[in-house]
């Protein structure tokens, strides 16, 4: 049996697991890391772990390949973490995929994460029923990862669908990107906190004496609240907007979309589908579906290993 190592960066911690074609998962570990350490310092435990569970896999299957999944700008030429690691800023300039393929063995490949969660969708996860999608992450930021013709797409050095750094709004929030707009200013579960705290305060509505989260909202919205439903629904029309304007350029048959906000479900993925058609052609919108992504919280390792597979065969 083939098996691949997915291996999923977080900023504080790493999630390795092996990966079959299938999508079975037979070993995983979450790795702490430090992010101040240098690049070799934060690898090291990772290639430690990886070699734990490769050491466990049965007779019968071999590993085959290293993907990787991280946040930012990965060369998908050179291999190279060009930037957006903020967290982790000693993993920029430097090979990831390159570092753990050396030390394993096999080749291994890297990519965004969001880019990777696409992946995992198409080979895994609700991305299998569609062979034009886009899919959307919803987090802290808003990241985004297309496959065309039943292939990721990554564009000319694997940087594309930055669906987070769309312009929704000529005139709007300045966003950390240097640009004005973007729609994770409008969106995203920070974006969110802040209309919902700005709508409270308006109207002079209690907030609680913490500082609020994305679920907190859903939340709210669930049990009824107003200003938690119109945030949700301000939130909506903007994805609804964006992704209006992809399908106008790609006629897409699906939306797919991730990330911890979406497991909401319809309280999210709903505003969403009553936007989309003011922002497209009513022939481009027939029958294209905005759904959940199925992978949650194995999205990571899932999608790693589903690239890394995916590349491999090319």
């Amino acid at each position: 049996m083939d098996l691949a190592a997915g291996v999923d960066f977080g900023g504080s911690s790493v999630k390795v697991g092996l990966v079959d074609r299938r999508g079975g998962i037979h070993a995983r570990e979450t790795i702490e890391i430090d992010p101040r350490a240098s690049f070799e310092g934060i690898l090291e435990p990772v290639v430690h772990g990886l070699r734990r569970l490769a050491a466990g896999i049965e007779k019968d299957s071999s590993l085959r390949t290293v993907g990787i999944g991280t946040p930012g700008f990965t060369d998908t030429v050179t291999g190279v973490l060009v930037g957006g690691c903020e967290n982790i800023p000693r993993l920029r300039g430097n090979s990831i995929q390159g570092f753990l393929a050396d030390a394993l063995g096999v080749p291994g490949f890297a990519d965004n994460d969001a880019t990777v969660a696409a992946a995992g969708e198409l080979l895994f996860g609700a991305g299998r029923k569609y062979r034009n999608f886009l899919l959307i992450t919803l987090g802290t930021g808003i990241g985004g990862g297309f496959v065309l013709d039943g292939r990721v797409f990554r564009g000319a050095r694997g940087f594309a669908a930055e669906i987070g750094h769309l312009c929704v709004d000529p005139n709007g929030v300045w966003c950390n990107c240097g640009s004005r707009g973007c729609l994770e200013q409008y969106a995203s579960g920070p974006a969110m906190v802040r209309l919902y705290t700005e709508k409270a305060k308006k109207r002079g509505a209690e907030l609680p004496g913490r500082a609020l989260t994305p679920k907190d909202i859903v939340d709210r919205a669930g049990a009824g609240d107003p200003l938690a439903r119109d945030t949700i629904e301000e939130a909506g029309r903007f994805l609804g907007q964006a992704f209006g304007t992809i399908l106008n350029l790609l006629n897409l048959e699906a939306c797919i979309v991730g990330g911890g906000i979406s497991q909401a479900g319809d309280i999210v993925i709903e505003p969403i589908r009553r936007h989309l058609a003011d922002h497209c052609w009513p022939l481009i919108a027939s029958g294209v579906q905005v759904v959940t992504a199925e992978l949650l919280n194995d999205a990571g390792i899932l999608g790693a290993a589903a690239q890394a597979f995916e590349r491999l065969e090319r």
